[in-house]
């Protein structure tokens, strides 16, 4: 995959309160299916110029990142198995490219994007804008 879309903002993999703009959707675990479910309108991002829309497809946190993914993530729950935080940081110099929801676009670092647990790093994730702490990895 080269692009992924933020469907899920920052939620971990089984998490059916979605804060993304991909719908509001109900995760069904571990059948990985997610039911048909009303799209998130327009007045429900809080923050368009801040809120990420589509990026190169990387999920990841905790300094883990998978590439070739569908989706642009920030979870956790899975291991570096396949070498997907090498190639990840080898791409771009470290950096992703990433449209927001007012259009613009932005290369923040995979660092920024994964392991910064700010504020300003942990809200562009969240329709709502807000950095939702509760939902890192324990």
């Amino acid at each position: 995959m080269s692009y992924g879309y933020n469907a899920y903002g920052m939620s971990e993999q089984t998490d059916a309160n979605s804060l993304g703009i991909g719908g509001h959707h109900v995760w069904d675990f571990p059948q990985n299916t997610r039911w048909p479910a009303p799209p998130v309108n327009d007045n429900e991002i809080f923050n368009p110029s801040e809120m990420m829309a589509i990026g190169d497809g990387f999920e990841g946190g905790n300094g883990l990142v998978r590439d070739a993914v569908s989706a642009l993530w920030r979870t956790y729950g899975f291991t570096n198995d396949s070498g997907g935080t090498t190639r990840s940081n080898a791409r771009h110099q470290g950096r992703a490219n990433v449209v927001f929801c007012d259009g613009h676009v932005e290369s923040p670092t995979l660092k920024f994007l994964f392991e910064d647990t700010s504020d300003a790093a942990l809200s562009r994730w969240n329709r709502d804008h807000l950095p939702h702490r509760e939902k890192l990895a324990p």
